[in-house]
This record gives structure tokens, C-alpha cells and sequence, in this order.
């Protein structure tokens, strides 16, 4: 049986692990932990307690190929900073395609209009949700779907804000949106260099590191202090195990952004591939090191 995951973040081919084990996209390490103990405890064998064996094994099943996985990969952090990376930039694109965000669910309406209290509502809806969320096997997919959305509004939210830009009308106010998407059609269409840079981290995704840099450097010929795109091309370079040129993008990116969560995370990768540790080996730590770093984003759904 497979569990249907098409709402929210799931619906971009991103595998929303946050959602999966009930915690915020921010949560910290010992939140992750707290929740994926509080879960084992409702759904592994050995301790729930559930009236039918169908709800036994479907909690089985939603244990071993959801939580389990979800788990694995955050609690890991060079893998719960990748995911933090992905939901980023899953956010500047979610900016780019707002014009087309359906949001149908009552609670991440909620969350879609309220005022600049966004993020202490999404904690109080996410709370809410998490409670539910696995008391009933049978309700859990629908549920993750739920709270993917939540996710999904959030990251929305959050650019927004970032940007000081007005969200755009909520999916049941149709004479609003009609008339939003009438007097700001050019506004929402996204700039040519905005549109090669996602057409890079496309590339990127798909590991087609030499389409990637064409679309890279056009940015930067246009715009030579963008750091989003320095970072971008460090880490394709690094992927090309080019790591003097990986190292030159990186510095440019760190000198025009230093507290720059992606900047840093790329320094981090880089520094990894370019002195092994911890047991690497040194001809193949390079692509040990970042290969993962953008799949995330538009990987296959678990």
C-alpha cells in the first residue's frame, strides 16, 4: 500500500519530511528527536495499542516507509542542513508562483491571512495538526498532507515578508485574485535573470552540471554581485570536482553575503570535499560531499 503525499510541498516532487514527522520547518535537532520518540511511541509494535489488526499493520507500515525514513535524514545534520537549503529556495520559488497557489484548506487559509503574528499562528496550527496526526493510522496521510500545506503557506509567508511584498489573494476570494492577476500580470513575471538562475537550479537538480553553468554565468555577467549565483556555481564546480574554481565562486559568494545560510552551508560542503575526514575516502569525498545538495528539492516522492 502506498500512502498518497500530493499536497503542499509534496505536489513540487519535494519530499516534505518536516511534515512527515509532524515538526515545523525551523525545528531544532532535539525537537525532531522529542517528536520522532513521541511518534514510535503511538505507532511501533511493541508499544501501541491499536483494536484491529488492519489499524496495527497500516501503523506498521506508516512507521517502517514514512517516519523511520523521515527520520533518518533529519536527525542527520549535514542532511537536515540540506533540507533547510531546499525549503529556501522551494520558497523563493513558491514567490515566483504565487499568482498560480490554490490554498483550499481552512487552517492554512488561517495562516494565509493572518497579520504579522504569521509565525506564532503557524506554531499554534501546526501544534493542532501534529496532535492528530497519528491517533488514527488511517487519517495520518491526510493529515501530512495538512500540515505540507501549512508548510508550504509558511515558506510563502516568510518570503513574503522578507521581501515586504503583499500576499497574493487566498484561492475562495476569486474577484480579488481576478482582479490582482488583471492589474500586476508583468509584476509577477520574474526578471531575465531570475529566470536563468531558476533554470540553473533546475539544471542543478537534475545534476546537468554543464547546462547549469552557461545559465550561472549569465546571471553573473548581468548581475556580479549576486551571491545566490556564486553559490551556485561553487557548488556546481564542486560536483565537477573543480575545486580551485569551486573555491574562488564560494569566496565571491561569502565576500558579498557572509551570514548567508546557503553561503555558509556551501563553505561547509566545500570544506568537506576538499579535506576528507572522518573515515572518506579521499578520491570520491568531493562527490560524497555536495552530490546531494540540490536533489532534495526535486527529488522522487518516498
Amino acid at each position: 500500500m502506498s500512502f498518497q503525499l500530493d499536497r503542499g510541498l509534496f505536489q513540487f516532487e519535494f519530499t516534505d519530511r518536516h511534515a512527515i514527522l509532524g515538526v515545523g520547518v525551523n525545528a531544532e535537532e532535539i525537537n525532531i528527536r522529542e517528536r520522532y520518540q513521541a511518534v514510535a511511541r503511538l505507532l511501533h509494535p511493541d508499544s501501541a495499542r491499536w483494536k484491529t489488526e488492519a489499524d496495527k499493520q497500516l501503523a506498521i507500515r506508516l512507521f517502517s516507509r514514512l517516519i523511520t525514513h523521515a527520520y533518518g535524514q533529519l536527525s542527520r545534520q549535514s542532511q537536515l542542513q540540506e533540507q533547510i537549503i531546499m525549503l529556501d529556495l522551494l520558497g523563493k520559488r513558491l514567490v515566483e508562483q504565487s499568482s498560480q497557489i490554490q490554498i483550499a484548506d481552512p487552517l492554512c487559509q488561517q495562516l494565509y491571512q493572518s497579520g504579522n503574528d504569521f509565525e506564532y499562528v503557524y506554531d499554534r496550527l501546526l501544534t493542532q495538526l501534529a496532535t492528530e496526526q497519528y491517533s488514527d493510522p488511517n487519517n495520518s496521510a491526510p493529515i501530512i498532507n495538512q500540515i505540507s500545506e501549512l508548510n508550504m503557506v509558511y515558506l510563502l509567508r516568510k518570503q513574503l515578508q522578507s521581501v515586504r511584498s503583499t500576499p497574493p489573494v487566498a484561492a475562495n476570494n476569486p474577484t480579488a485574485s481576478a482582479a490582482k492577476e488583471n492589474s500586476s500580470a508583468e509584476s509577477n513575471k520574474p526578471s531575465p535573470v531570475e529566470g536563468a538562475l531558476r533554470r540553473a537550479e533546475d539544471y542543478t537538480s537534475k545534476k546537468n552540471w554543464v547546462k547549469a553553468v552557461p545559465e550561472i554565468k549569465e546571471v553573473i555577467s548581468a548581475e556580479p554581485n549576486n551571491a545566490r549565483a556564486h553559490t551556485l556555481l561553487g557548488l556546481v564546480y564542486l560536483n565537477q570536482h573543480q575545486l580551485t574554481m569551486a573555491k574562488i565562486s564560494i569566496n565571491k559568494a561569502l565576500q558579498l553575503a557572509p551570514k548567508d545560510p546557503q553561503v555558509l552551508q556551501a563553505k561547509q560542503e566545500f570544506e568537506r570535499a576538499s579535506n576528507p575526514s572522518n573515515g572518506t575516502n579521499g578520491k570520491n569525498a568531493p562527490k560524497k560531499a555536495s552530490e546531494g545538495m540540490f536533489s532534495g528539492l526535486f527529488g522522487g516522492k518516498k
